[in-house]
């Protein structure tokens, strides 16, 4: 795997720390999560973090289950992000202990410099103390059920079609009214369309948003 930080200064906490320090043997995994790739920074008891690596999705889990197969207690950490609690789930399924956090700003001594592997050091150092007893080092978000995440997709999906539908009315009404016509209510009605009192030109636009609004009045709802 190619390092993707050579840097692995530590935090004044963690820098004073060597490998003596043994109260736990687990494996820590700090994990920066990209759409095609993680960065994962990784630290073996008390001793100090690694190099960061870079994986491609299937390798990484296929690297992390060797960790967990050699009877590792191994625990990981990421920041909620758009893609979701897959990751999650896949790594509770190998048996590993996985949190997820609400995104936070990881550079705590303010160097103003981010990388990918900076990011993944923070987290895994943050998880470090977690699994040490300090409970207050993670703000941790609960993972829902995929019978949660798939409702809240059909609730948000449903809200995202009731916006447009307005959007597209609200466009309607104001070309009748900046052209001097009574704006109409519900213009987009089959039964109110057809009688809709406008000139032909204005009729022939709006026809192009018509059947779009039913279609979205019908798979949104009322």
């Amino acid at each position: 795997m190619n390092c993707v930080i050579e840097n692995t200064e530590l935090s004044s906490h963690e820098g004073t720390r060597s490998q003596f320090n043994g109260s736990t043997g687990a494996i820590k995994l700090g994990i920066d999560v990209h759409q095609d790739y993680y960065v994962v920074v990784k630290q073996e008891g008390g001793t100090n973090p690694k190099p960061a690596q870079r994986f491609r999705k299937e390798a990484f889990l296929l690297w992390v289950a060797k960790l967990r197969s050699q009877g590792s207690d191994v625990h990981a950490l990421y920041e909620a992000c758009g893609f979701g609690f897959g990751l999650q789930r896949q790594l509770s399924a190998l048996g590993i202990t996985c949190q997820v956090v609400c995104p936070q700003k990881l550079d705590e001594r303010n160097k103003r410099v981010k990388t990918d592997g900076l990011d993944a050091k923070a987290l895994c150092l943050k998880l470090d103390r977690f699994v040490q007893g300090n409970r207050d080092a993670l703000a941790l978000v609960r993972v829902p059920t995929e019978e949660e995440e798939q409702k809240r997709a059909i609730h948000r999906q449903r809200e995202q079609l009731v916006k447009a539908r307005k959007q597209l009315e609200a466009q309607g009404r104001s070309l009748m009214v900046n052209h001097g016509f009574e704006p109409t209510t519900s213009w987009w009605k089959p039964r109110t369309f057809a009688l809709l009192q406008v000139p032909a030109w204005m009729k022939e636009l709006l026809s192009n948003s018509q059947p779009i609004l039913v279609a979205l009045h019908e798979r949104s709802g009322p």
